[in-house]
């Protein structure tokens, strides 16, 4: 990409991306990805099986101050599914979700 070989790449690090500022000829156009990292607990052992346990961890994490702090505002600040919330059809946006999945 520095070198001109190459015209796109995508799912790179924020860390490669800001480092991919140096050069002022590199167009970064950036658009929010479905989902970071996932920690992904096998739910068939305890105390993960306890699903009071995984809503705890998951109201622990807070996503906005993740997403805009770690990945610069480049996923989205809040849980998603397996698959992106713009493959419509194959999951639930998190807006829609049912109550009782606290934020």
């Amino acid at each position: 990409m520095r070198a001109g070989k190459i015209d796109i790449i995508d799912h790179i690090s924020p860390m490669q991306a800001q480092s991919m500022q140096t050069n002022p000829e590199i167009l970064q156009i950036t658009h929010p990805d479905s989902n970071a990292a996932s920690i992904e607990p096998r739910n068939d052992r305890a105390p993960f099986n306890d699903i009071r346990v995984r809503k705890a961890m998951q109201m622990a994490i807070d996503l906005p101050e993740l997403s805009k702090s770690y990945y610069n505002g480049t996923i989205e600040p809040y849980p998603a599914t397996l698959t992106s919330r713009y493959m419509e059809g194959w999951g639930f946006h998190y807006e829609d979700w049912p109550q009782g999945f606290e934020r």
